[in-house]
């Protein structure tokens, strides 16, 4: 600030002090004010840089203002990676003055991060108001109100979940992992948004011009961190009770007992996939009209909401040209086809076509609870059309002996716990991907020949917070090309296990076949959407022509052949604790690991 810039001041004008003061005078009140503001300047920006870091992992230091919060608060947000929001949204809260256990601190938190996303909808519905969209930028623009919807959901499910151990030491009672798997699956669903405009900016520069993915960013942004929080203070949470536990083992044990009853489908329910299981079903869908129903879309909007019993569907064999959608209030569903190649449900939506990736797939599945067995799923769109979903899951969900089939992007493992047994999946680019927590067990995993110039990319696993309780698991399966990618072809194309879609990617490969098809290098990287020394990757006990790993890339994350502790965080029991009782109870034949 300068004498010129004071002078055009209607302030500085009008100040009788001013006036009558000496040049002298001025220069040293013009001084002492620069250096105020300036003061200012630089503790705020450092302080908003600090706090908007989305890759250091470092805790940011406690704010002078801390010192006023319970002991219990700034123990708790100073464990977090955006403390300063943490404690400026509890001070802004009259009740966070009564907060003085972990529980009720994570219910305020929670349910502002609700009030947060529910104001951030209209401010995003406003902003985009006013703005000329294109028919697909309105597509993406709607699955982000969608996803929108979905996160208040996951966070009041959240905090549903609080209610139900109210007390600081029944909290050390129960599963973590559900808390955690709902705050995971509401941060998700903020990156897919902006993911729906970034690959509109890939496919037309205008869309880059109009900046609207940096606009979601900056509406969005807080949203994950608050939901970051959140995530943090769960797990120091639990690290603060298994140091309990160590001193005290008998609490470990009463955890396991309350944890017996935490399954979500019954002993019934497993029986039901066994082979040689009869069933009889709810209704059937038959394409010659022999059934209750021609389409599966019709037998499941007839379906009762949020039923609290298992409601099977069973889909004669043939082919049902039909976009599905199992949406929020159809739980319980389960589907139960004829088998893989003679029960087929077919769509063709494709990014190529104005459909985001997000709406593209062909069976949406959205209700909790679903489970599905002996039937195909495909999107024969075909590698020309670029994105192209065949099956998206935004659910805990279960797949048995299903036939998953396109070329990029067949399978959106979305959300939530997903477990596929004795499947089939096909494609070309970034075949596997997602965000939820996944296991592959005895699956087959085919590549398929992509179109010129494109490499193919098995897994594109999207963890972006290191307490998400997320990652994908492939075990005891087989990895190898499909018919129609002879030799020749894979001379020329590469395939690699995965890249990593953000910061934080999870993957393992264990106890699987590998073919010849495999890059050396195993994995490649992904500049755009993540640093390599902060991703989770590992091979372990694998075994055919591509599974030499002594060529394999050196980032500071990944793990080469790792040890059997390591594999056995991504067993059932371990990866997917707290749907490790729902896994076992399921209507799924289990794979038997040593792991």
């Amino acid at each position: 600030m300068n004498d010129a810039m004071m002078d055009s001041s209607p302030f500085f004008k009008n100040s009788q002090f001013f006036k009558n003061s000496t040049k002298t005078q001025k220069i040293s009140f013009a001084c002492i004010i620069f250096l105020i503001f300036l003061t200012i300047f630089i503790t705020f920006h450092f302080s908003f840089v600090s706090d908007n870091s989305n890759n250091s992992p470092a805790h940011k230091p406690t704010p002078v203002s801390a010192l006023n919060f319970h002991p219990i608060i700034k123990r708790a947000c100073s464990n977090t990676f955006y403390s300063s929001l943490c404690f400026s949204t509890l001070s802004s809260i009259e009740s966070s003055e009564k907060a003085t256990t972990l529980t009720q601190i994570l219910h305020i938190l929670i349910k502002n991060t609700i009030t947060h996303v529910e104001s951030t909808k209209f401010d995003i519905l406003g902003h985009f108001r006013i703005q000329e969209l294109k028919p697909y930028e309105e597509n993406a623009l709607q699955d982000c109100m969608e996803m929108l919807d979905q996160s208040m959901f996951e966070l009041q499910e959240a905090k549903n979940d609080l209610y139900k151990f109210p007390t600081p030491s029944s909290f050390f009672y129960r599963s973590y992992d559900n808390l955690k798997t709902l705050l995971s699956a509401a941060m998700t669903n903020e990156n897919s948004c902006i993911d729906g405009f970034s690959d509109l900016e890939e496919f037309d520069d205008l869309v880059l011009r109009n900046s609207h993915k940096e606009d979601l960013q900056n509406f969005l942004s807080p949203i994950s961190r608050m939901i970051s929080n959140c995530l943090a203070i769960v797990k120091y949470t639990e690290n603060q009770h298994m140091k309990r536990a160590i001193i005290n083992p008998r609490m470990l044990i009463a955890r396991n007992r309350v944890e017996e009853f935490q399954d979500w489908v019954s002993n019934v329910d497993r029986k039901m996939m066994e082979i040689d299981a009869v069933m009889k079903p709810n209704v059937t869908v038959a394409s010659d009209g022999c059934g209750n129903f021609t389409n599966i879309t019709n037998a499941i909007e007839m379906a009762p909401n949020f039923s609290k019993i298992r409601y099977i569907i069973h889909v004669k064999a043939g082919n049902y040209c039909e976009n599905v959608v199992v949406p929020r209030g159809k739980i319980n569903i389960m589907l139960i086809g004829d088998g893989m190649g003679s029960t087929i449900i077919t769509g063709s939506r494709s990014f190529a076509d104005g459909f985001s990736t997000f709406a593209s797939a062909t069976l949406t599945v959205i209700g909790d609870k679903f489970i599905a067995r002996d039937l195909s799923i495909v999107n024969t769109a075909g590698p020309q059309k670029y994105q192209a979903v065949a099956l998206r899951v935004t659910s805990n969900s279960a797949f048995y002996h299903c036939e998953i089939i396109s070329y990029q992007d067949t399978l959106y493992v979305h959300s939530f716990r997903q477990y596929y047994r004795n499947c089939t999946i096909k494609g070309t680019i970034d075949f596997i991907f997602g965000n939820a927590a996944a296991i592959f067990q005895d699956c087959l995993i085919l590549v398929r020949k992509p179109i010129l110039g494109q490499n193919n990319m098995i897994t594109a696993q999207s963890r972006a917070d290191p307490n998400q309780n997320t990652g994908i698991s492939l075990q005891n399966s087989v990895i190898k090309a499909d018919e129609d990618f002879n030799a020749m072809d894979r001379n020329n194309i590469s395939t690699f296990l995965g890249r990593p879609w953000r910061n934080y990617s999870r993957t393992i490969i264990m106890n699987s076949y590998l073919d010849d098809l495999i890059h050396p290098r195993g994995w490649c990287r992904w500049n755009q959407y993540s640093t390599l020394d902060t991703v989770d990757y590992v091979e372990y006990m694998n075994t055919g022509p591509g599974s030499n790993t002594g060529s394999r890339i050196t980032w500071g994350g990944y793990k080469n052949n790792g040890s059997e502790d390591i594999a056995r965080r991504f067993s059932i029991g371990t990866f997917l604790r707290g749907a490790d009782k729902w896994l076992q109870n399921t209507v799924l034949p289990l794979f038997n690991s040593s792991i």
